[in-house]
């Protein structure tokens, strides 16, 4: 399970034990917590698919720089 599954999860079990107990504050934050879970899901993804498109980007300019150099020495 992936702590964003875990915090879900926490934050479910809080606002039910606020509701059964009365506690607005748990409750509360048990509301809050899997918001704040799927947040940090999104940021992940989001960093996933930067890193992703930073690396092709670095292949590219790699692949660029290769064939410049193959045309500057007479290789291309």
């Amino acid at each position: 399970m992936s702590n964003a599954t875990v915090d879900k999860a926490a934050g479910q079990a809080k606002e039910v034990l606020g509701k059964v107990t009365g506690d607005t504050k748990l409750k509360n934050e048990g509301k809050l917590e899997p918001a704040g879970a799927s947040i940090r899901e999104v940021a992940g993804e989001v960093a996933d698919g930067v890193a992703g498109t930073v690396g092709k980007a670095i292949d590219s300019v790699g692949n660029a720089a290769e064939r410049l150099k193959d045309k500057l020495s007479g290789k291309g």
